[in-house]
């Protein structure tokens, strides 16, 4: 007979639209601007020295300008509808640590990770342990972002972009600026890799919808 433990009693629109797009606009955003910002710091490709040689730097720093802004606004719309969302994707669905069922699901989740737990408890929205992780990707993309302008608007120091991020240059120096952007990028991969990982492998083992709902948002319900 099948294993009915993870039979669906009922699909709850867990993620809604805004959060799915901004999920795949930072996905697509990450990839290009690590792509780019690893040229501009080691230019792999070169043109040869004739007049109309393409000026190869100056396009990607463009273009990883460009995406640059569109991931900010990514990172700022799943930040609105952190707290304008659902129960799933907002606030409301972190963990409590005074709770007493929130830490038992808390541990069960943190337990499966490192391999000591085969039946985690079941949500429907973000585990406690991944959204740890979330809080602390999206703390790194803010980092990225405020670096990475602050970088940008030192062509213009009389530029607000200049007046709104040129701070930074007040507690450290511009070459560690741009160090910081650059570190950044590995870790925020590094979560990438992991990620995909976890999702595919968590979505085979306790089928949890967790790869079609980040295109549907829908998620199965266990049958208790």
């Amino acid at each position: 007979m099948a294993d009915n433990k993870c039979a669906a009693r009922r699909y709850v629109y867990v993620w809604e639209g805004p959060v799915r797009i901004s999920h795949w606009l930072n996905f697509f955003c990450i990839i290009f601007l690590s792509i780019t910002g690893v040229y501009i710091h080691y230019p792999f490709v070169t043109a040869c020295s004739l007049s109309n040689a393409p000026y190869i730097m100056g396009i990607v720093r463009y273009s990883h300008y460009l995406v640059g802004v569109i991931f900010a606004f990514s990172v700022l719309l799943r930040l609105f509808w952190l707290f304008m969302g659902n129960y799933y994707s907002s606030w409301k669905s972190f963990s409590n640590p005074f709770k007493k069922e929130d830490r038992k699901i808390f541990w069960g989740y943190f337990k499966y990770y490192i391999f000591l737990e085969r039946n985690p408890p079941h949500v429907l929205g973000h585990n406690p342990v991944a959204l740890v992780a979330y809080i602390v990707l999206f703390n790194l993309f803010i980092l990225q972002i405020i670096t990475g302008f602050a970088l940008w608007s030192q062509a213009d120091p009389n530029s607000t972009m200049y007046a709104i991020t040129g701070w930074i240059f007040n507690f450290v120096s511009n070459q560690w600026v741009r160090f910081y952007h650059y570190i950044f990028m590995f870790l925020v991969a590094g979560f990438v890799i992991n990620h995909i990982y976890s999702a595919v492998i968590f979505d085979f083992k306790s089928q949890s919808g967790e790869i079609s709902s980040i295109f549907s948002g829908w998620k199965p319900e266990r049958r208790r």
